[in-house]
């Protein structure tokens, strides 16, 4: 499957709109795994998630395999872009079972990851469903281990000083898992827990984009 493909069975799934996103959490989950079985049916991998938890709102989107882009030399058009967004990332394995899921999230290292968005596939659908925005990924295959930066036409500074920067996240991460052994997405995924500073438009973004810590360019982009 592609970027084109995946576009089309979005806008035709009901319409384009998640009419069920404006009720309860599970009529979410079961328009979402509706939706997960069409597109993998057609191929879609699932490779990742985001995952947010934000002032009690919890929300979990896929991220399928032609979504994933390679964290150095990839060359993205701005022409499809709103922008890119730093996230911290965890590359865990979901267990069958509950009772694994503690050991599977506490070995999990904490990765960087830049979020590519585009603008909304369908402007009738429901904001908080990550399907409609989500363009691709980029994450760093060496773990975060101190403060670093992104370099994107300004630069910004991310500190992981803080006691419970990690903590935190973990947090996330763990509620992502448990959300994925209930609904049966038994694998090895990576999960975004957020953005650390929101999005930074194509405006700012365009050139050249490099996240770097202390081992170096862990990703390094091209807004064209």
């Amino acid at each position: 499957m592609n970027f084109t493909e995946y576009s089309a069975i979005l806008r035709a799934f009901e319409d384009g709109v998640f009419t069920s996103m404006h009720d309860n959490y599970d009529d979410i989950c079961h328009a979402q795994d509706q939706l997960i079985a069409e597109l993998t049916s057609k191929g879609a991998v699932i490779k990742g998630w985001k995952v947010v938890d934000d002032s009690g709102v919890f929300i979990i989107s896929p991220i399928f395999d032609f979504q994933v882009f390679e964290n150095q030399g990839t060359q993205l058009p701005k022409s499809e872009l709103s922008g890119i967004e730093v996230e911290i990332c965890y590359q865990c394995s979901v267990p069958i079972l509950a009772s694994d899921i503690e050991y599977s999230v506490k070995s999990s290292e904490p990765l960087v990851a830049i979020e590519v968005l585009r603008p909304k596939i369908n402007n009738n659908s429901y904001p908080s469903c990550d399907f409609y925005y989500n363009y691709g990924i980029l994450v760093s295959s060496q773990p975060i281990t101190g403060d670093f930066s992104l370099n994107s036409g300004q630069r910004y500074d991310y500190s992981t000083s803080t006691p419970d920067f990690f903590e935190q996240k973990k947090k996330v991460l763990l509620k992502g898992v448990q959300e994925c052994v209930r609904r049966g997405y038994v694998d090895d995924f990576f999960f975004m827990t957020g953005s650390l500073n929101g999005l930074i438009g194509t405006d700012i973004c365009l050139g050249k984009n490099d996240v770097i810590s202390e081992h170096g360019t862990l990703i390094s982009v091209d807004v064209v």
